[in-house]
C-alpha cells in the first residue's frame, strides 16, 4: 500500500470517528433531555426535590426529601431507590412491581406491612426509563452544587425572569 494510500485511509478514519463522536454526544444529550422530561413530567420527581433536585418540592409534597445535589449515590444505588423507593419514608418506589416479589432489598409488601413505600404522584416507570433518570441525575444534577441561572435556563427557557434570582457562574 503506498504512503498516499495509507493517508487517505488514516483520515477517513478520523473522520468516522468524528462522526461516531459527534452522533454519541447527541444521543447523551437526547438522553439527558429524555431523563428531565421524565424526572420533572412523567414521573414528577420534582413534586418533592424541586425542579433542580435540591429537595425544594412543591408546598404540598410530604416535605423533607433529599436534595440529590449532594447525594453521592451511585448509579446501582441510585436506581434502586428510584425503583424500590425506601421502606417508611415518603420516597415512592416507581417499578409498578417493586413488592410483589423479593427484588426490592429482599422483601415483599406481605413483610414490609404499612412500611411498603406507595406509588408515586405521576407515573410508574419501566426499568429502562428508571436508568435513564439515574443518569440524568449523574449528570446535571448530583454534585452541581448550587443551582445556576443557565441550570434555571434550559429547564424554563432563556426569558423566564424568576430564573435572574439564581447567579451566573462562568
Amino acid at each position: 500500500m503506498s504512503a498516499r494510500c495509507r493517508d487517505l485511509a488514516r483520515a477517513i478514519g478520523a473522520f468516522a470517528f468524528a462522526l461516531w463522536t459527534v452522533a454519541q454526544a447527541r444521543a447523551a444529550d437526547d438522553d439527558f433531555a429524555y431523563g428531565r422530561r421524565l424526572f420533572l413530567e412523567k414521573a414528577e420527581c420534582s413534586f418533592c426535590h424541586g425542579w433542580a433536585g435540591d429537595g425544594n418540592g412543591h408546598p404540598q409534597s410530604p416535605g423533607r426529601a433529599a436534595n440529590l445535589r449532594k447525594s453521592q449515590l451511585p448509579r446501582d444505588a441510585l436506581i434502586t431507590t428510584i425503583g424500590c423507593g425506601i421502606p417508611g419514608t415518603a420516597m415512592p418506589h416507581f417499578d409498578e412491581g417493586a413488592y410483589t416479589d423479593k427484588r426490592c432489598y429482599g422483601m415483599t409488601e406481605a413483610e414490609l406491612g404499612g412500611r411498603t413505600p406507595t406509588l408515586p404522584p405521576g407515573s410508574t416507570l419501566q426499568r429502562r426509563e428508571i436508568e435513564v433518570v439515574a443518569d440524568y441525575l449523574l449528570g446535571r444534577i448530583i454534585g452541581r452544587g448550587e443551582i445556576t441561572r443557565a441550570e434555571c435556563q434550559e429547564v424554563y427557557g432563556a426569558a423566564a425572569r424568576s430564573c435572574d434570582d439564581y447567579p451566573i457562574v462562568p
